[in-house]
């Protein structure tokens, strides 16, 4: 066995603590008595005992030793410690261009249909309650796939032309306001079979539709799906892209999963930065100033929220801390937890009716749920524990993911084994609404559109729940 020492003084320190021992044997064992006549044996010669002075030096030997071998861990781990900062104290690049032109891919239509939970063919399309018309419940939406939906978006301008995406590339298409998907397929998005890609986020305005997947690939559409062109992403882009908003004609939004966030405006040829650094390498200046958990940053954040205004939310991937940023800054604020509970999830409390309302929601882990109702939770050096209070909600333990606020004061939140709750004083006091409670999926996304009139929920195996409201 080869064993690597830090130093050559941890080396003679080893050495000597082996070697004391040796000294402490004798240096030769006497050989057995011959049987002489008599029955009588001859007393075995007992090894001299080792001096105290020779046994206090072997364990102060040791002492040394272990201590060095100690601080040789401890160095390298200074030293690795170092060498992350240099490499990510780096500032993020101002500009980044494509590596080349985008290429056009092809869509084909999989399949159309539509069905309603437990129902097939026609019979789902006479069930399903009309897009006018305010339903009671949830309703499923059968989408003929067990793959995930992470994703859904409309168009504003166009609330019947929406679109999902998911796991293996799902990608389906609406015109009707969501009675009918279409699920469409893109022909030539990799080079080899082998590659599976996973579309996280798309963003619909007017024309122009914007998808993100990974591994890393953006889609980009300018007639409202109709053509789309793979947009090459930089290698210097820091991270994966992870959420993108369109905000206009050739005019986009990109955040990455490292904290990156970038906007182009001539269809993703160049990409302006919004940040100086990366969130790795702010947490690197400022995890001596209170903020627990900066040192055990992974790299990557597991969600990133954005609100109408530009500001965005993030949780650390270990659920540790939580981030924030606004238009304006030039890098992210960490902020600490409430408890030691890791954070679930995070996002704003605005409504989808438009009336302003301020305020964020924090999911922790074992089911609990808190809100703050004012401003101040990303302001630096804010005391969240504070601002944050803990809402009443039976959760049972079972983590809640997301949550969506239809009206400042009408909410619903969903997580996982497909729970569904529901508040009506703005998040302080949740009640479990019983429409997913034989699905066994969980659910990831919650969103209202049409001023919160149309409410969706997607989730694991394909599960898509809609809901009409009344005005």
């Amino acid at each position: 066995m080869v064993f690597r020492f830090r130093s050559a003084f941890a080396l003679a320190i080893v050495l000597v603590t082996v070697c004391v021992p040796a000294w402490m044997m004798p240096s030769s064992f006497p050989k057995a008595p011959k049987i002489v006549s008599t029955p009588r044996l001859e007393p075995l010669a007992r090894p001299a005992r080792p001096t105290c002075c020779t046994l206090g030096l072997a364990f102060a030997a040791c002492a040394i030793a272990g201590h060095a071998l100690r601080s040789g861990r401890l160095g390298s781990a200074q030293q690795a410690r170092q060498v992350r900062t240099k490499v990510y104290s780096t500032a993020v690049p101002k500009q980044l261009e494509a590596p080349e032109e985008p290429v056009a891919v092809e869509t084909v239509e999989v399949s159309r249909g539509q069905l309603v939970r437990g129902s097939i063919g026609s019979m789902a399309l006479a069930l399903a309650p009309p897009a006018h018309a305010a339903a009671p419940t949830w309703v499923q939406y059968d989408l003929n796939t067990g793959e995930t939906l992470y994703d859904i978006d409309f168009d504003e301008k166009d609330p019947n032309h929406g679109f999902i995406v998911g796991a293996r590339a799902l990608f389906y298409e609406t015109k009707d306001g969501g009675n009918r998907w279409v699920s469409r397929s893109f022909a030539n998005l990799g080079k080899g079979e082998d590659i599976s890609y996973r579309f996280q986020t798309v963003s619909v305005n007017g024309d122009e539709v914007w998808i993100v997947g990974k591994p890393p690939l953006l889609l980009h559409s300018k007639d409202g799906g109709k053509s789309w062109k793979k947009v090459p992403v930089s290698r210097k882009l820091p991270g994966e892209p992870k959420v993108i908003v369109s905000l206009g004609p050739g005019k986009a939004e990109m955040a990455t999963n490292s904290g990156a966030i970038y906007v182009t405006e001539n269809d993703g040829k160049n990409w302006s930065s919004q940040v100086s650094e990366t969130i790795d390498a702010t947490l690197n200046r400022v995890s001596a100033s209170g903020v627990s958990g900066g040192s055990y940053f992974t790299g990557s954040v597991k969600s990133i929220k954005r609100d109408a205004g530009g500001r965005y939310l993030a949780v650390a991937q270990r659920g540790n801390f939580y981030l924030s940023f606004a238009p304006g800054d030039e890098r992210w604020l960490p902020h600490n937890r409430i408890s030691a509970r890791r954070i679930q999830g995070m996002g704003f409390r605005d409504a989808a009716d438009g009336e302003k309302q301020d305020g964020a929601w924090m999911s922790l882990n074992g089911g609990v749920l808190t809100t703050c109702e004012k401003e101040g939770f990303m302001d630096l050096g804010s005391d969240t524990k504070e601002l944050f209070q803990v809402s009443k909600i039976r959760s049972g333990g079972i983590g809640i993911i997301d949550i969506g606020f239809r009206t400042p004061t009408e909410a619903y939140a969903t997580g996982g084994s497909g729970v569904i709750y529901q508040t009506k004083d703005g998040g302080k006091t949740w009640s479990f609404d019983p429409s997913a409670k034989d699905l066994p999926c969980n659910l990831y996304n919650v969103k209202f559109f049409q001023n919160g009139k149309v409410g969706y929920m997607v989730g694991s195996a394909g599960i898509l729940l809609r809901r009409t409201f009344e005005v």
